[in-house]
């Protein structure tokens, strides 16, 4: 046996058939799967011995794979079930194509750069990180092809490689999913080449993260296989005898080739017009001379629903619609069908206009869930209780190691449809429970935006499963939503007595509530903050299991929660006439309606087209933040504007009907224009405001300038030009029409909100204001600016989608099509490195939404802060953000200013907690959104407010910002847990966030 396969074979024995803690007995597993079973401890040391005797000859492969079979099937009848085997289900109604692909093996290796001798160095931006040879990556897969190979015909192999960096502190990146070998099974000759490609993406975020001289490592070396055969079938849809011809879908219609009794390639080339002559090749027998062939996207032609679901090679023809000259053709699973015609739509002139809105919510069951867990020594957040209610509060639970997986196999067999709430359930308890209804459901579809899975539709064989989350309408705590629609409150639980299972199990002599300290401590001229938890004990004997509290504790939440989503349903409909259906999932969408159905019949919003946003979006200036560092021991007043946006929507006109191009501004009309601004001035004035943006090298900047060239809308300019600004044009466009077009919306809630504020209701604080608050801030006008989407996010299987798209041809830019555009080639990415990837696709969707509207807001916003602090000459402002200023008391005419402070609509409020008209004394700044202040309150005490974004509140001190302004580092560094959101469960992170003076 040559030195080679040694290795592989050692490699083998080591790395394939590892054994830790992690491995179960095969006396505690549950099920029959073949994966569970060659995951247990007694399969993994016989395998170990196995290939112990394969390298040293006393066996051969044929005779290993016979033992180890034999062992496997030793352990299968081991293992007791639970519960006696259910009875087959009803066959579904329709064949999944994911079903048809025999799966072989799928197997995974995971170590560390340290693990391994045979290295090379990779250098990008004089970032050196020592990587794994591609050789040695090339060696793996071959190993485990070798090992996991099937031994059937026409074997498929998809093998990928996936790189994870860190630093020593915040940063992390992971590369997409490479491939290593083809699916043929031969070595990929571009892995190495590809792989740095995507090294250099990664690299090149890390200034932002770590400091540049940062030592960068390679953490995280991860290899997948699956390997399988894909079987033919005999049609796409199981349909009766007299089967249909032809498919209508969204945009375009399917001959579906439905004889069974005619070779399916027969009759599409008979339905191109051609003859068949099975002596010949496919495209020798069509009159067509371009052939387009495309194949689902999520490999499933039950997903595919429009032209948007299925990819192809790049092709120069894709952006049209012809499919008489073309030859359009679906093949998938042996079986091949023709796209008759295809339909564009034309979405140009969309309008936004007045529209009825749904009085009434949906009628689905509706049940409220939420999941306990604890960390284990993994940093994994492993859950171990979920409880629920219905709407009428009957209570319900699961606890132990297989918890979540009960409880979704209990809601599949209720056989109806369901409406799933879980607060904050997008970025955790759906997180954990999605991996056991992907593995059960029929078809699925979710919307996800930054790791939150904010919306989940999963249907399954005799019901559909909705997934929402309370919180993305409420956006508070579900302990301070509580309190404000006075409901039961919200208990506390110290989840961190919890490590294992066993501690689940302890009665504690009295039960504890957790306490937490923040501690400072002076490392190396950098000041290290830390939290450090303890607890106190109650007085009372405590006789309930740790499990027993927590159940105490999570019936509260779920009650809760409950009783907040009813009450704040019901006082939308009863008071704005809103119900939130089914595909309503966010406050923004749900204003959205509210301001839809507010506008007069007579205001039509424009929604621009692609191109036309394209100009727009370059209009768009958020997060104004002016800093000015230093430490202040002086006198500072604080204000900020009462709802600024909706006092923009309301005190200002917006535009509406379709633009025209001009060359040319014309002051009667609102528009978005393409300018130069030359500043009358050589230098800065004296109390020049900084209200002006322009965009340099990508950065967003507010301080003075000569001259520059950027796009801007009226507002925008009206602030330039009382600034100093000349203006001119070089191309916009103009609106028709501009009028208070808000009013109604911004009345009605805003009424509402000051007929509760001080009212005699039954119930204080009133439930009545706190909604309408919470409509008026999602305000819609979140979304008018909400960009096109430009990322599709799916959940798949692992490797076999990455493996069929990588079979697709680009184009030199790495372009394929996708309907009928032509975009990026979808990116893969490991999930739980187990059954799923992350699918990410690029493009560009069409706006939704009238762009402009919500530019005339932002920019309309800036104008009116621009306004009222015009109205005191020589004021100094040390720093502001978008609704707020503070300003040096001596630069301003104190009495005036009280006077001009109020609380109605757009008027400066001076208020700091309970006191109006409140002093500051002392302040601090370290950079934007980074001061902390003193003042004295209305009853004479001494008050502090620290802010530093990214850090928790309960971590700062002003010693922390003294520290940062005049220490010897001026360098701050945080010692915190984060939670990560991977989608297929979480995990907990221990990191370090270093803060400076910026």
């Amino acid at each position: 046996m040559n030195e080679e396969l040694l290795k592989e074979l050692e490699f083998l024995r080591r790395s394939v058939f590892q054994v830790t803690n992690l491995n179960p007995s095969i006396v505690n597993v549950k099920d029959k799967s073949e994966d569970t079973i060659k995951s247990t401890k007694e399969y993994n040391y016989y395998g170990q011995k196995v290939h112990s005797k394969l390298r040293n000859n006393e066996i051969d492969d044929k005779e290993a794979d016979r033992l180890l079979d034999i062992k496997f099937k030793e352990l299968r009848k081991e293992v007791k079930l639970d519960k006696p085997k259910r009875k087959t289900r009803r066959r579904k109604l329709v064949d999944r194509d994911t079903e048809v692909l025999k799966l072989g093996r799928k197997h995974e290796i995971d170590y560390h750069i340290n693990e391994i001798e045979d290295t090379r160095l990779f250098n990008h931006n004089n970032i050196i990180v020592k990587l794994p040879s591609q050789n040695i990556l090339n060696d793996n897969a071959k190993s485990l092809k070798y090992m996991y190979g099937n031994k059937f015909y026409n074997t498929v192999y998809y093998c990928f490689v996936s790189l994870t960096l860190s630093g020593p502190n915040i940063f992390g990146g992971t590369t997409r999913k490479v491939p290593i070998l083809t699916t043929k099974g031969d070595i990929n000759e571009r892995c190495q080449e590809v792989l740095d490609n995507e090294l250099r993406k990664v690299i090149e975020r890390v200034p932002f993260y770590e400091d540049k001289d940062a030592e960068i490592i390679c953490s995280k070396i991860f290899i997948t296989i699956t390997v399988g055969k894909w079987e033919s079938i005999e049609n796409w849809y199981n349909e009766p005898k007299n089967q249909r011809k032809y498919k209508k879908f969204k945009d375009f219609v399917l001959f579906l080739a439905p004889n069974k009794n005619i070779n399916c390639m027969q009759q599409c080339v008979e339905e191109l017009g051609g003859k068949w002559n099975q002596e010949l090749k496919f495209e020798d027998m069509i009159p067509q001379k371009n052939i387009i062939t495309y194949i689902p996207i999520l490999m499933d032609i039950q997903y595919v629903n429009s032209m948007e679901d299925l990819i192809a090679d790049y092709n120069e023809e894709m952006s049209n619609n012809d499919c008489t000259n073309i030859a359009r053709l679906i093949k998938w699973n042996g079986h091949i069908g023709v796209i008759k015609s295809i339909k564009i739509n034309n979405k140009n002139g969309k309008i936004q206009s007045r529209k009825m809105i749904n009085s009434l919510g949906d009628n689905k069951k509706e049940l409220f869930i939420d999941i306990e867990s604890f960390s284990n020594n993994e940093k994994k957040q492993v859950p171990y209780l979920i409880c629920w209610c219905d709407i009428d509060g009957k209570l319900d639970k699961r606890s132990g190691i297989n918890c979540i997986e009960q409880f979704c196999d209990h809601l599949i067999s209720l056989k109806t449809d369901l409406i799933l709430y879980a607060w904050f359930g997008s970025g955790y308890d759906y997180q954990h429970i999605l991996p056991f209804f992907k593995k059960k459901c029929i078809k699925d579809k979710y919307i996800i935006k930054n790791n939150m899975i904010t919306y989940g539709e999963l249907e399954f064989e005799y019901s559909k499963i909705i997934l929402k989350d309370p919180f993305l309408f409420i956006l508070t705590s579900l302990d301070r939503a509580s309190k404000a629609f006075n409901v039961i409150n919200k208990g506390s639980f110290p989840h961190t007595i919890i490590h294992n299972w066993e501690d689940l199990e302890k009665v504690l002599p009295n039960w504890v509530n957790s306490q937490r300290r923040m501690i400072e401590i002076k490392n190396d001229n950098k000041l290290d903050i830390k939290i450090e938890n303890w607890f106190t004990y109650e007085d009372e004997t405590n006789y309930k299991t740790i499990l027993q509290k927590a159940v105490e504790y999570c019936d509260i939440d779920v009650l809760a929660m409950k009783e907040v989503w009813v009450k704040f349903k019901n006082l939308l409909e009863k008071n704005l006439e809103v119900g939130i259906d089914e595909k309503t999932f966010t406050l923004s969408q749900l204003s959205m309606k509210i301001m839809e159905a507010s506008l007069d019949k007579k205001v039509n919003l424009y929604v621009p087209n692609l191109k036309e946003y394209g100009f727009i979006k370059n209009s768009i200036y958020g997060g104004r933040v002016i800093a000015k560092n230093g430490i202040y021991r002086e006198d500072i007043v604080y204000a900020d504007v009462v709802s600024l946006y909706p006092s923009a929507m309301k005190l200002l006109k917006h535009s509406y009907g379709k633009p025209k191009i001009v060359t040319s501004i014309d002051s009667s009309k609102h528009g978005i224009y393409d300018v130069t601004l030359v500043h009358k001035c050589d230098k800065e004035p004296y109390n020049y405001l900084e209200f002006v943006p322009r965009r340099t090298d990508k950065k967003l900047k507010w301080s003075w300038f000569k001259k520059h060239r950027g796009t801007y809308h009226t507002y925008d300019l009206l602030i330039a030009k009382e600034e100093g600004y000349e203006i001119e044009c070089h191309k916009g466009i103009e609106y028709p029409e501009k009028d208070y077009i808000f009013n109604n919306f911004i009345n009605k809630l805003y009424s509402m909100k000051d007929e509760h504020t001080n009212c005699k209701c039954k119930e204080q604080p009133c439930p009545i204001r706190m909604v309408a608050k919470i409509a008026l801030n999602g305000g819609g006008y979140g979304k008018f600016v909400q960009k096109p989407i430009d990322k599709e996010i799916y959940i798949v299987k692992r490797d076999i989608i990455a493996g069929e798209c990588e079979k697709l041809e680009t184009n030199e830019f790495g372009e394929v099509c996708i309907g009928n555009r032509i975009v990026q080639k979808p990116s893969f990415y490991n999930l739980d490195g187990i059954e799923y990837d992350k699918m990410i696709i690029e493009k560009e969707d069409e706006p939704a939404y009238s762009t402009q509207c919500g530019v005339s807001i932002l920019s309309g916003s800036r104008y009116r802060l621009y306004k009222l602090c015009k109205e005191f000459p020589g004021l100094q402002v040390i720093y502001s953000d978008t609704d707020s200023i503070f300003v040096r008391k001596n630069s301003i005419n104190w009495e005036k200013f009280k006077k001009r402070c109020g609380n109605n609509l757009g008027e400066l409020d001076s208020t700091i907690d309970d006191t109006k008209n409140a002093i500051i004394d002392y302040m601090l700044i370290g950079g934007p959104k980074m001061y902390a202040f003193e003042y004295i309150d209305n009853k004479g005490a001494r008050k502090t407010k620290l802010h530093s974004k990214g850090v928790p509140s309960y971590m700062l001190s002003m010693n922390q910002f003294e520290y940062l302004l005049e220490g010897p580092s001026k360098k701050l560094a945080y010692y915190f847990e984060i939670i990560r959101r991977r989608l297929i469960g979480v995990d907990t992170s221990n990191i370090m966030k270093d803060i400076r003076q910026t």
